[in-house]
């Protein structure tokens, strides 16, 4: 899915009496900066960007079209989310930051993880336990997706999948060990006691047979 976003140059920068007023008039203020871009300053549509934000991710690929004050476009680029300010209070978004990569070159970022699927091992009443919700990469702008989906309906009790099980796309590298779990199956406490339980009764059953051999070998 393609999203696009259109903003604004901010020309006035660092006041906060200026900042309060975009904010008033319905704008968000932005920066959008890279390795080969200078940074600058940007106002979005408060009610744009809450759109926008609804539809993407920290790897979804933002085409950003900025306009100068007469609506002439002044820059254009591929960009992704890198940092939000959310007001602690309201919880609205009170500053955006976006990244411009570098074409050609690689970048890091994560790429949320997405489970599907219902496992084996939670339908005999396991507990699915997610320890990645996010998988760092390094990675061309061109090969970034917006999420990783792992199906974990084959997984029983005690099973998980760990980076390397992943299939990743071309060029893209993990940025953590591959025997790093991201999911696994955990068996549930009681079924651990019953299972120590019956174990403990097998040895004590073995223990008696060897003692009544013994004895009889010696008569």
């Amino acid at each position: 899915m393609e999203h696009r976003l259109e903003a604004l140059v901010r020309s006035i920068v660092g006041k906060k009496r200026a900042v309060r007023r975009l904010r008033k008039q319905g704008f968000v203020p932005g920066v959008v900066y890279g390795p080969d871009i200078e940074p600058l300053s940007i106002s979005i549509k408060k009610t744009d960007l809450i759109k926008l934000l609804h539809e993407v991710t920290e790897s979804s690929i933002i085409s950003l079209t900025v306009k100068d004050e007469n609506q002439k476009e002044v820059f254009k680029h591929e960009v992704f989310i890198k940092n939000i300010q959310y007001d602690k209070l309201t919880d609205e978004v009170k500053h955006i930051d976006f990244y411009a990569p570098e074409k050609g070159h690689k970048m890091s970022i994560n790429i949320p993880i997405e489970v599907v699927g219902k496992p084996v091992g939670v339908e005999k009443g396991g507990i699915l336990e997610i320890i990645h919700h996010e998988l760092p990469v390094e990675t061309l702008p061109t090969a970034v997706i917006e999420k990783l989906e792992i199906d974990v309906s084959n997984l029983d009790l005690g099973d998980s999948i760990h980076v390397g099980d992943l299939k990743l796309p071309e060029g893209m590298t993990p940025e953590i060990a591959e025997d790093e779990v991201i999911v696994t199956i955990a068996a549930p406490r009681g079924l651990e006691v019953e299972e120590s339980e019956e174990t403990a009764e097998e040895e004590e059953n073995v223990e008696p047979e060897v003692i009544e051999k013994g004895k009889k070998e010696e008569e």
